[in-house]
């Protein structure tokens, strides 16, 4: 194997929190002062807008308002996507070389292993194009990347126990999700709770998930918290993170 890879569990937090956290560890791995790290994380109801979307044209205002619905801008390309606290994030800030020369490459190389992971349910999980994990034509995780010099920084989600109406209720046609044909209908998500006929506590989620990511990575991954130099730029970062709707 490889050398081990840090494992962050930062539980549920703000998205304004989140986000923080994920610029800091970009921040601190490009200059060399964070290792690479795959990080499981939760978020309260918001809205990650794509980095170089604006919010206006990515998502329903009033209904966001409505449901105080936190939009904020995240760090990686894509569309727009809400997230809510039955759905587990993931995201790897990582040395690229470790994953692949091109963005498509790091997507397949990742992708592939979160759904060796759900196939450890028993889902007939697969990766899809473009960075997708499908359950029978359905996409049950998706995620977005992007590469900052020697760093790759990738993010998704995986949908546990939501509303399927939720997820398409904050989020203008055509701004779902970042795939070949945007998702515009509800009924092209898969959730797990349907599929296992339970909702999984989010810790046996966890354990499938590192378990697998770990085998098919080749890649111990070690449970470690933040370090000082992290949870400072993390403070610092975190009030220049504004949600929209507060």
């Amino acid at each position: 194997m490889s050398e081990p890879m840090r494992l962050l569990e930062t539980g549920l937090l703000p998205a304004q929190h989140n986000v923080a956290i994920t610029a800091a560890l970009a921040e601190l791995h490009c200059a060399g002062q964070s290792p690479d790290t795959l990080r499981l994380c939760r978020y309260r109801p918001s809205v990650l807008v794509g980095r170089d979307q604006r919010i206006a044209d990515a998502i329903r205002t009033k209904a966001c308002q409505l449901r105080n619905v936190d939009v904020v801008h995240r760090m990686t390309d894509g569309g727009a996507v809400y997230m809510n606290p039955g759905m587990l994030g993931w995201e790897l800030v990582a040395d690229r070389s470790h994953f692949g020369d091109r963005l498509h490459r790091i997507a397949e190389r990742i992708c592939s292993g979160i759904a060796a992971g759900l196939a450890r349910f028993g889902l007939p999980a697969r990766y899809s194009l473009p960075c997708d994990v499908e359950v029978a034509g359905h996409s049950i995780a998706h995620s977005a990347g992007s590469l900052f010099g020697p760093t790759v920084v990738f993010q998704g989600t995986i949908l546990i126990d939501v509303k399927r109406s939720d997820l398409t209720a904050f989020i203008r046609n055509g701004h779902a999700l970042r795939r070949v044909s945007p998702l515009n209908s509800a009924e092209e998500f898969s959730i797990l709770r349907d599929w296992l006929g339970r909702v999984p506590p989010v810790e046996e989620l966890k354990a499938l998930l590192v378990a697998a990511l770990s085998f098919y990575w080749r890649r111990e991954l070690r449970p470690a918290s933040l370090t000082s130099p992290e949870l400072n730029l993390v403070d610092r970062l975190g009030g220049k993170v504004e949600a929209v709707f507060p």
